[in-house]
């Protein structure tokens, strides 16, 4: 019997390991992805304001941006971590996690303009919610300037740490724009008011926004074993130059 239930808990233990790794997060992304563009273009209704059909970038576009944000987020509880009690681990999870929060906000920008084109007839309109994610960008590319001036890696990680913190404020900000401030590409998807979407529009918004945070989370697990595995090249390196 004691040999059955340490097989059972082998099996058990092998199988959330499988579900939790980098493949299968991403195949389990790419699938709802699928289903979500499926469900944009062919089951949620053409937004019935001046916007039309350009409306369904929405679908992608809002996932994208609060992945990001999840991004930045799982950055500053590494940066928390690290300052806590400073791990190798948690300094690479800072790093991918804001490489990753970066190319989201990126993205972000990039479906913005094109929205913005289609819905407004101009590349970039300095509209409020758009800009807040531009200072997002600079914000988060001075992470890896800071980095990049600091040579002794525990002195670099502990300065990127600090850096990473005092960036997250911003990133609430970013958020709650959606909420607070005038009303231009960007409505506001869950209010205390409810969604102000039909069905279907959630419906095919929140497939999206599963499908993005399954790609970030298998993004991070395959960036920070990435990370880890050219820690010990270098290290093997110095080690074979000594």
């Amino acid at each position: 019997m004691g040999y059955l239930r340490l097989r059972h808990r082998g099996v058990k233990g092998v199988s959330v390991r499988r579900l939790s790794s980098a493949p299968a997060l991403l195949a389990l992304a790419g699938g709802f992805l699928a289903a979500g563009l499926l469900l944009a273009f062919w089951y949620a209704p053409v937004d019935a304001s001046a916007m039309g059909f350009s409306q369904k970038i929405f679908y992608y576009h809002a996932p994208i941006a609060e992945t990001a944000l999840v991004a930045f987020g799982v950055a500053f509880v590494a940066a928390v971590a690290y300052l806590r009690a400073p791990a190798a681990r948690w300094d690479r999870l800072g790093v991918v996690s804001v490489r990753l929060g970066l190319l989201f906000s990126l993205l972000v920008m990039l479906t913005g303009m094109i929205w913005g084109k289609a819905a407004w007839g101009v590349w970039w309109a300095w509209e409020p919610r758009l800009t807040t994610f531009l200072v997002v960008c600079l914000l988060y590319a001075g992470y890896f300037v800071l980095r990049s001036l600091v040579d002794e890696e525990q002195r670099r990680a502990t300065f990127a740490a600090v850096f990473a913190i005092v960036a997250f404020v911003d990133v609430p900000i970013t958020f709650f724009a959606t909420r607070f401030l005038p009303e231009g590409l960007h409505p506001a998807v869950i209010t205390t008011g409810g969604t102000g979407m039909e069905g279907s529009m959630f419906l095919s918004f929140m497939v999206s926004m599963a499908g993005m945070t399954l790609l970030l989370a298998g993004l991070i697990r395959h960036e920070t074993r990435l990370e880890e595995l050219r820690e010990r090249v270098a290290d093997l390196k110095a080690r074979l130059e000594r």
